[in-house]
C-alpha cells in the first residue's frame, strides 16, 4: 500500500487527535472482532512516536526475549526495539516499516550498533504478512490496528509466542501481564505513565481428556478425566469424580488444581500441551494449597474428545 502522507507529516496533523485518543477517559472495550467482521476503516499510517529506551527494554524483558527467539516489531521507526533485541537480548530480529528514511536511518543504527547480522528492516504493508515464523512481535500501533492484526496474530502464530504492546490493548482479548511504567516525560496525554501488554498465543486445550496419574494419585480416581472448555487463555474445567479448583492456560502451558471426591486428596497438574497430548508433572497440595515437601510425579494425558 503506498501511504499518501508521510508519517512525519501525519504525526504533524493527527497530533491533537491521538493526544485525545492517550488522555480521554478509555472506553469499555469492544467486543472481538471475527475475522470477517467490518472495521473502522484504517489510516493510511500509524503517526511515528518513539518507544523510549526504558520502554523499550522493559517490552523486551516481559516478552522474555532470549537468542532463541525470532522477533518482529510492527512499524519499528528508527529500529529501536529491533536493534535492543538483538544487541542486547541475542535474538534474530526484523523490523517492518513505510517510511524508506526511517528504514535507511535504522540499518544505519544497526551497523553502528553491530548488530546488522542479526537486524534487518522491510519495507511492507503489516497486513500482507504471514505470522508463522516469529515467536515475538511487538508494536506501537494504534487500537484500530491492533483490533484488526489481532485475528492474525492468533490464526497465524504458534502456541507459545507472545505478542507486546505499547499502550494499546486488543479489546475483550485480556492480557496475560500488564506493565505500567511511570513517565513524567511522557509528550502527549494527560496520564503520565506507559502501558505495556503481554499475551501469549494460547494451545487449543478444549475438550475430554484422560489423564493417567501416577500411584500417589490413582488411589484417589479409578481413571481421572477432565472436561475442558476454552474461550482465548481462559479455560473452565469439570471433573468426572472430584473437582477442578481452578485452571489457568500460559502459552502451552496448562496448570490445575484438581481436588478428590473425598475433599482430602488435593493435586496440582502442571504440563506442556503439544497438539493431544498434556505431559508433565503432579504435585500433592497442602490444605491450604500449597505444594507439599512430596516429590512430584510425571503423568500424561491424552485428548480423546
Amino acid at each position: 500500500m503506498k501511504p499518501t502522507i508521510s508519517r512525519r507529516e501525519a504525526l504533524a496533523t493527527l497530533g491533537a487527535s491521538l493526544a485525545s485518543l492517550a488522555g480521554a477517559p478509555r472506553a469499555a472495550a469492544p467486543s472481538a472482532p471475527s475475522p470477517t467482521a467490518t472495521l473502522p476503516a484504517p489510516m493510511e499510517e500509524v503517526p511515528y512516536v518513539q518507544t523510549p529506551p526504558h520502554a523499550v527494554r522493559r517490552m523486551l524483558q516481559l516478552a522474555e526475549v532470549s537468542a532463541r527467539d525470532t522477533v518482529w516489531d510492527l512499524g519499528s521507526g528508527d529500529g529501536r526495539i529491533v536493534i535492543a533485541s538483538a544487541r542486547d537480548f541475542g535474538a534474530r530480529s526484523t523490523g517492518y516499516e513505510i517510511d524508506p528514511a526511517l528504514i535507511a536511518e535504522s540499518r544505519r543504527l544497526a551497523q553502528a550498533a553491530r548488530v546488522a547480522g542479526r537486524a534487518q528492516f522491510l519495507e511492507r504493508d503489516l497486513f500482507t504478512l504471514s505470522f508463522a515464523a516469529p515467536s515475538v512481535v511487538t508494536m506501537y500501533l494504534l487500537p484500530e490496528f491492533n483490533l484488526k492484526l489481532r485475528p492474525l496474530l492468533l490464526a497465524q502464530m504458534r502456541p507459545g509466542a507472545r505478542v507486546v504492546s505499547h499502550e494499546w490493548d486488543m479489546g475483550d482479548w485480556q492480557a496475560d501481564e500488564t506493565l505500567t511504567l511511570p513517565s513524567p516525560d511522557k509528550p502527549y496525554g494527560t496520564a503520565r505513565e506507559r502501558r505495556i501488554f503481554l499475551w501469549w498465543i494460547p494451545a487449543t486445550v478444549a475438550g475430554r481428556w484422560r489423564v493417567q496419574l501416577p500411584k500417589a494419585a490413582a488411589h484417589a480416581a479409578q481413571g481421572l478425566t477432565l472436561d475442558l472448555s476454552q474461550t482465548l487463555q481462559m479455560v473452565t474445567a469439570g471433573a468426572a469424580q472430584g473437582r477442578v479448583a481452578w485452571s489457568l492456560l500460559r502459552g502451552t502451558e496448562l496448570a490445575l488444581a484438581w481436588v478428590a471426591a473425598d475433599g482430602r486428596s488435593r493435586w496440582l497438574l502442571t504440563g506442556q500441551v503439544a497438539g493431544d497430548t498434556w505431559r508433565g508433572e503432579v504435585q500433592a497440595l497442602g490444605a491450604w494449597a500449597n505444594t507439599t515437601e512430596a516429590r512430584a510425579a510425571p503423568f500424561v494425558a491424552q485428548r480423546v474428545g
